[in-house]
């Protein structure tokens, strides 16, 4: 940000949060994440607020403020929008301060098990009634999870991942293997799309606030099986979860949200729901630390391989795909 933007910019957030001319206004940077967003943390006159600044990058970044609306409705946790200024693709809101669920469980060392709990019972009422309000509210959210989707998924991991960090390049033959074993999963995945998720839900993208847990970053809300915010929850590569810690919270979990599943069925949508998000997140960590010079990202890929393999391990459902990542 130049000098001039940021003079514009507190002016600006002066005149949206009526602060006096006079009145002394800081804007730090809030360096987190790997979008084309920018998060400064403005305080004065003994309060404080958050202002993003976002690109054209990404589509679902002018659907925030809209969501966030909606979430608030319907009694989702979630930060209060004071402004959008969707012409400069602006906006301010509630600071909700600096404590994430990983920050609350020493940094990824230690899960707060408590914590974690709150966290999955408030997105029980996401998941639950979330997708047919929104369809009644008109709401726009990104294109659903698909079959399509979970196999862009699947293809981001191979050519980010295992293409471009390991240097496993497939033969066609080995990954139409490998899609032959996991399709029909993913295709399970999909008939279960009767949810509304997050799409990102893990450790850092929850904000601790006077002990309660609020959700951030859910611009790519949208329809989908709650297995995969679990999923993405429970098998964080930001976190080190012992198998205890690990098998305590999927049981809460399918106590509080297994919809009518046999704890079997709900454990085995969970293990395939968790090998797509993991897929996923290993193509995103390749793309950022490779293609894009966020070298810090590379350090989850240590702990993301080994939950992939232990998740591959008890479904049994890609042995392929084991057999590689080994």
């Amino acid at each position: 940000m130049t000098n001039h933007e940021k003079s514009a910019l507190l002016a600006d957030s002066r005149r949206v949060l009526r602060l006096n001319v006079r009145e002394p206004l800081t804007m730090t940077p809030i360096l987190k994440g790997g979008s084309d967003r920018e998060f400064f943390r403005l305080t004065g006159g003994g309060a404080s607020w958050i202002v993003v600044r976002y690109g054209l990058e990404r589509e679902e970044n002018a659907l925030f403020a809209d969501i966030a609306a909606f979430l608030n409705s319907g009694g989702v946790p979630v930060p209060d929008i004071i402004r959008h200024d969707a012409a400069n693709r602006v906006l301010w809101m509630q600071d909700l301060g600096a404590t994430d669920l990983y920050a609350a469980s020493a940094d990824g060392h230690a899960p707060d098990l408590a914590l974690y709990e709150l966290t999955i019972s408030a997105a029980a009422t996401l998941h639950r009634r979330g997708w047919d309000a929104a369809r009644r509210a008109g709401l726009r959210l990104m294109p659903g999870f698909d079959e399509t989707l979970y196999a862009w998924e699947r293809n981001y991991f191979y050519d980010e991942f295992l293409s471009a960090v390991r240097r496993i390049p497939l033969t066609v033959r080995e990954r139409g293997k490998i899609e032959a074993e996991l399709s029909p999963s993913a295709a399970r995945l999909a008939r279960r799309a009767d949810d509304l998720v997050h799409r990102d839900f893990q450790s850092q993208n929850i904000i601790i606030s006077g002990g309660r847990p609020f959700f951030i970053d859910f611009q790519g809300l949208r329809r989908g099986t709650r297995h995969y915010d679990l999923a993405s929850l429970l098998f964080d590569p930001y976190m080190n979860f012992s198998a205890a810690d690990r098998e305590r919270l999927i049981n809460f979990a399918f106590r509080a949200g297994a919809d009518g599943q046999s704890e079997t069925q709900f454990r085995h949508d969970l293990l395939c729901a968790a090998i797509q998000r993991l897929m996923q997140a290993l193509g995103a960590y390749g793309l950022l630390g490779i293609k894009k010079g966020r070298v810090e990202f590379l350090c989850h890929i240590p702990r993301a391989v080994a939950n992939l393999r232990e998740v591959l391990t008890v479904s049994g459902v890609s042995p392929s795909l084991l057999k590689i990542i080994r």
